[in-house]
């Protein structure tokens, strides 16, 4: 008599590293931020995090949410660890230390902390009542 064989684990896979980027890439809003200031030295080893994360806001589809955002970045030579200063137009601000993090996590707290923000103006946004096919003819 053999036994019964379970499947442990996921059911489905995860569709990658990538496919996660993409989405949080997706979530990305600029609307609530008036600027963003990318610090990074070249030479450092987790240089590379901020690097990517800035192509991803440099993007024409994520700048189009906020023309009036600023978004700069600071090239040093001071050893200093990579980091993300995002400046709120209600003058607050939020400071990513990109040290030990990944492009991804660093994504997803924005989201999480920023893009949300975004999201809950435009909800309160009134609906415009659906046209019947008669009114749509005139």
């Amino acid at each position: 008599m053999a036994l019964p064989w379970h499947y442990h684990g996921s059911l489905t896979r995860s569709a990658g590293l990538y496919s996660a980027l993409g989405k949080q890439a997706k979530l990305l809003s600029l609307k609530p931020v008036a600027k963003i200031e990318f610090t990074f030295d070249p030479f450092t080893e987790n240089a590379v995090v901020v690097r990517n994360l800035s192509n991803y806001f440099y993007q024409e589809k994520v700048r189009d949410t906020n023309l009036k955002c600023i978004l700069k970045t600071n090239i040093v030579n001071t050893r200093a660890e990579p980091t993300v200063l995002v400046k709120l137009v209600d003058n607050k601000k939020i400071l990513f230390k990109a040290n030990n993090l990944q492009t991804l996590e660093i994504l997803q707290k924005y989201n999480e902390l920023v893009s949300s923000k975004a999201k809950a103006e435009e909800s309160t946004e009134v609906a415009k009542p659906k046209q019947t096919k008669s009114q749509k003819r005139r």
